[in-house]
């Protein structure tokens, strides 16, 4: 079976035009093709590639289309106060009208997204996971509660909450077996497991490490495969035989209309 095409991209233009007007075009042209999603740059990548907010960018995707699935890729939860991390996403959800996912990143906070005038845990996995499941009360509970070792609270209100009061698609950048092993017995299975990078090696090795986690249930987890927009189509495939779901072509800027339309052709 062919896997799916997605497109991800830098926030940020050389056309001559303003940026939320490139990426309005961008995004309703790619509403009017095969592609199936649209994925932000995550957190580390935004700051390694100059990029604007990656929240702020897909807020114009998720209004400018009706169709695609809207991806938040690699979201480091411990930058973030989880309310304000809950509502910014419960809001993208609202205005792509329930088509909003999460992506996490449970690596280590690169030193260029660190805050010197806050303190950041030594367990960076455990206040990642402390933050998901505070996000998570805070999305599916009327009067939230919870209650871990970095944030806790009772009671609390948070609107707007995700269409149907639900947790959106989560998908988990690929990691290690313990950092993987250590979300699962939190948060239960990763609706999806995203490799983010050119090589095929990398994505078999990636599938050994969701293998050896989660056995049986491995199968059910969505697997993607991000790669520059010019070798989507060598990766397309190769996607078969490495159980790939879906393989997104990444532009390090906002793509006009046709290279868009050229990524699916």
């Amino acid at each position: 079976m062919s896997p799916e095409t997605g497109l991800a991209c830098s926030f940020r233009t050389t056309q001559d035009m303003q940026l939320a007007e490139a990426l309005d075009r961008a995004a309703r042209a790619a509403d009017d093709t095969a592609l199936a999603s649209w994925w932000s740059l995550g957190d580390r990548d935004a700051a390694a590639d100059r990029s604007h907010d990656p929240m702020l960018g897909l807020q114009v995707v998720a209004t400018a289309t009706r169709r695609l699935r809207v991806v938040v890729s690699g979201d480091i939860p411990s930058l973030y106060s989880a309310p304000v991390r809950a509502k910014q996403i419960a809001t993208l959800d609202w205005f792509s009208q329930g088509r909003a996912e999460h992506g996490v990143d449970l690596e280590p906070v690169p030193s260029a997204l660190t805050d010197p005038l806050r303190s950041h845990p030594d367990d960076h996995v455990g206040h990642a996971l402390d933050q998901i499941g505070a996000m998570r009360a805070l999305w599916t509970e009327r009067r939230a509660t919870h209650t871990g070792p970095f944030i806790s609270f009772t009671g609390a209100i948070a609107l707007p909450k995700p269409k149907g009061d639900r947790v959106p698609a989560t998908h988990v950048r690929a990691t290690g077996a313990e950092d993987l092993a250590r979300y699962v017995a939190s948060c239960g299975a990763p609706d999806g497991w995203v490799v983010w990078s050119p090589a095929a090696d990398d994505v078999d090795r990636a599938n050994s490490v969701l293998d050896d986690v989660l056995a049986d249930r491995a199968g059910d987890v969505r697997r993607t495969w991000v790669v520059p927009a010019t070798e989507v189509d060598r990766a397309r495939g190769s996607a078969p035989d490495l159980g790939v779901d879906e393989v997104v072509g990444y532009f390090d800027e906002v793509p006009t209309p046709d290279d868009v339309r050229t990524l699916v052709a």
